[in-house]
């Protein structure tokens, strides 16, 4: 009955370990707020070779790497990371 148990823990540990071992390496995730910038005019991206978007809920988090958000009256607002 003991090595049964000896098996089962760790048959355990190493299970979490495993799990373990997956959220460490997606630590790099960031976490961002579901809302929308209201006074975002429209923002340009690298990848459509800096077309003006205008797309309808944004905000500097959401923006992807390397995008530009710009107010309604032109100026930057931020650059996504």
């Amino acid at each position: 009955m003991a090595s049964s148990k000896v098996g089962v823990l760790t048959l355990l540990l190493l299970c979490v370990l495993l799990v373990g071992s997956n959220y460490v390496e997606s630590a790099d995730a960031k976490i961002c707020p579901q809302f929308c910038e209201p006074n975002i005019g429209y923002m340009t991206c690298p990848s459509t070779g800096h077309k003006k978007l205008y797309p309808k809920c944004i905000n500097c988090c959401k923006a992807g790497k390397g995008c530009k958000l710009y107010r309604k009256n032109g100026s930057l607002r931020c650059t996504g990371t």
